[in-house]
């Protein structure tokens, strides 16, 4: 029979060791800086696959690659990921690399991400998490991408693009809170967006399946 002073002791060795395994399986967990867009992408495939029609899903997550693209390009020392001013400076990115349609898909999923983005970013095991931070409101999101397609029309002319002529035309893009896609689909329709040879098939069906949609296909 062991003496009670000894297994006293031993029952706190085992506790230590279970503590160290502890934490070294919790280090283990963590992932590194280089790691975070494949983490986060995976992540939302995990909680939203199958979820969405094929064509949404892939444009939600482009949109997210670029997003965190952006994100990540600040640098592992800035904690804080602002939504509206990523976000803002990803639309600028994109601009005209994809048909209007795709603001039109992006716009009826934009706060379904986001709401992903706010519950998931500040829990990836990084050495220091994010604070996802400046979410934006329904109304807000119309706003950004009516003024992303207002600069991205206006960029397509030889001119220099004025502050005046780019909040005229988001104004006529957004009336009364709403969207408005046949006056977007009027201008940008003579435009013949242009799908380019390099792209690989994935990214052409991508594209080509984004042409196809009409203004029908999107509900304000």
């Amino acid at each position: 029979m062991s003496r009670p002073g000894n297994y006293g002791k031993s029952s706190r060795i085992k506790k230590i060791r279970q503590l160290r395994r502890r934490k070294q399986s919790q280090t283990s967990r963590t992932i590194t800086w280089d790691q975070t867009e494949d983490f986060l992408l995976a992540r939302y495939q995990l909680v939203q696959g199958g979820k969405l029609p094929q064509l949404v899903d892939v444009t939600v997550q482009r949109f997210f690659s670029e997003w965190l693209e952006t994100a990540l390009a600040q640098g592992e020392q800035q904690v804080q990921w602002d939504i509206a001013a990523i976000s803002a400076t990803t639309l600028k990115r994109i601009g005209n690399q994809v048909p209007w349609q795709f603001y039109g898909v992006l716009l009826g999923q934009v706060m379904r991400w986001q709401k992903f983005l706010l519950r998931e970013g500040p829990v990836v095991p990084l050495p220091t998490p994010r604070q996802v931070i400046t979410p934006l409101t329904a109304t807000a999101w119309k706003t950004l991408i009516a003024d992303q397609l207002a600069v991205n029309l206006l960029t397509t002319m030889a001119t220099p693009v004025t502050v005046e002529q780019r909040e005229r035309l988001t104004q006529s893009f957004l009336v009364t809170g709403q969207v408005q896609w046949p006056a977007i689909e009027s201008l940008f329709s003579p435009m013949n967006f242009q799908v380019t040879a390099s792209a690989d098939e994935p990214v052409h069906q991508w594209l080509n399946g984004l042409l196809a949609l009409t203004v029908s296909d999107f509900h304000d």
